[in-house]
């Protein structure tokens, strides 16, 4: 995949559109963040609206998470729709006051008005896919804050000091009182 392919000028685009396919086999899109298990295929459609881009189409990858609990690598498949309006930075730029957004103008991307970077779009599509919290399974019980055992091989056998909260004080109170 030649990055530079997928850079595709605005007058470039015909009017019936223009349809892009391509496959990254090393991740290069997103070797930065996360290692790919399998290659990221995408395929999209470009087409003019005025100034504006439409972009459509869909992405598919698989990446390996590390688990926010237990910290094993997990394998996560991606497979999104890409849905998005590309409009021309200049556009902004007119919009001085204060606007209140709407569900539709998070679907916008501002780009240089010349030159639509396709894998940019695919690349963020990618990384919008991934969790927040990202758990190789729901029911992970993570590590053992002490020894640093993972608790889904087993119980470990650090002693637990378990503290009276601060706050019992006030519950024995309230139960005297009440």
């Amino acid at each position: 995949m030649n990055r530079d392919e997928l850079k595709i000028k605005f007058e470039d685009i015909p009017p019936e559109g223009l349809d892009i396919a391509f496959e990254d086999k090393r991740g290069d899109l997103i070797k930065d963040c996360y290692p790919i298990l399998k290659p990221i295929r995408a395929s999209v459609h470009l087409q003019r609206w005025g100034i504006d881009v439409k972009v459509t189409g869909q992405v598919e990858t698989e990446v390996a998470l590390p688990c926010d609990r237990c910290l094993k690598e997990f394998s996560f498949p991606i497979k999104g729709k890409i849905d998005v309006l590309l409009e021309p930075r200049a556009v902004l730029s007119r919009m001085k006051e204060e606007l209140r957004l709407t569900k539709d103008d998070l679907d916008v991307i501002f780009f240089d008005g010349h030159t639509i970077e396709v894998d940019e779009v695919v690349r963020e599509e990618i990384l919008l896919a991934i969790p927040m919290r990202k758990l190789c399974h729901e029911k992970c019980k993570g590590l053992c804050p002490i020894c640093g055992k993972d608790l889904n091989e087993g119980a470990c056998q650090c002693k637990r000091d378990v503290r009276e909260s601060p706050f019992a004080v006030l519950k024995k109170l309230m139960a005297s009182s009440g």
